[in-house]
């Protein structure tokens, strides 16, 4: 479905062609999130694809094509080094078979199985009617695979503590819907009328990230250890790859005591 779908109200990936009225040609294929984006080992299927690839054509009278029955067809490592062994027939001549498999093996190692894009390309007719005029591609946004741990939604479903020192350093045990270990950051942060006054990370290595499940971190030490007065701010998971968010869960920082504050200021004039 098109990414503003909703339940009672279905969209599908379309395109638009501006500054142009007559016949044209859309070709859809899967292809990576690298940039420039390549070739992808999954292909679309659907009632208008054929060997991996969708054809369709522009409504004259709007310039819009829409594709409705589009699918993604996913398909395992071992097939993915077969489709690179395939585009690294086209490298340079004097390749040897030795470097071509090589190249494919790097290719197919690199290629994200769990997420593609959607490619786009128009082409418009020439003096013979042929459609050889070959226009600017557009990329879809990421599609992930249902099953991998980067298409969930992050949610903070609960933590032990929600409050803590502004020196930080006090260890918090946070429960989350599905999560990847290397993927993932908790983010604790400060807004004045949605103006960033201040932000930080929990501290955390992948084997404090428990089954995907749970969280074992470290708050962030507050910008301003000497408050005298508790700060609220907020807490949550943030995805590195994609930069999404879970909500948000508040954080009280509470001044540190009297002693401990000189204990902290010496500390840090000794660094």
């Amino acid at each position: 479905q098109g990414v503003s779908s909703e339940k009672n109200r279905k969209t599908y990936p379309t395109i638009k062609i501006f500054n142009y009225e007559g016949p044209a040609k859309i070709i859809v294929q899967c292809v990576t999130t690298d940039e420039p984006p390549l070739l992808h080992a999954d292909s679309v299927v659907g009632k208008q694809c054929e060997n991996g690839v969708c054809v369709g054509y522009v409504n004259p009278d709007n310039m819009t094509a829409s594709f409705p029955n589009l699918g993604i067809l996913h398909v395992p490592r071992r097939i993915a080094m077969d489709f690179c062994m395939g585009l690294c027939i086209f490298l340079p001549p004097g390749e040897d078979r030795q470097s071509i498999r090589k190249a494919a093996e790097q290719r197919a190692k690199k290629m994200d199985l769990s997420v593609v894009r959607l490619m786009f390309t128009a082409y418009l007719p020439d003096e013979n009617g042929h459609f050889t005029r070959m226009l600017e591609p557009v990329v879809s946004g990421p599609i992930y695979d249902s099953k991998a741990p980067n298409a969930s939604n992050l949610n903070i479903l609960r933590m032990d503590k929600t409050s803590g020192s502004v020196a930080g350093g006090e260890e918090v045990f946070l429960l989350c819907d599905k999560v990847q270990k290397d993927d993932i950051q908790v983010r604790f942060y400060q807004e004045n009328e949605n103006e960033l006054l201040w932000e930080g990370f929990g501290k955390f290595g992948p084997t404090d990230v428990h089954r995907q499940y749970a969280i074992v971190f470290k708050t962030p030490k507050y910008f301003d250890i000497y408050i005298n007065n508790p700060v609220s701010v907020y807490v949550q998971l943030r995805r590195r790859s994609d930069g999404e968010t879970s909500n948000a869960k508040p954080f009280l920082y509470y001044p540190q005591k009297q002693g401990e504050l000189q204990q902290i200021s010496k500390m840090y004039a000794e660094q």
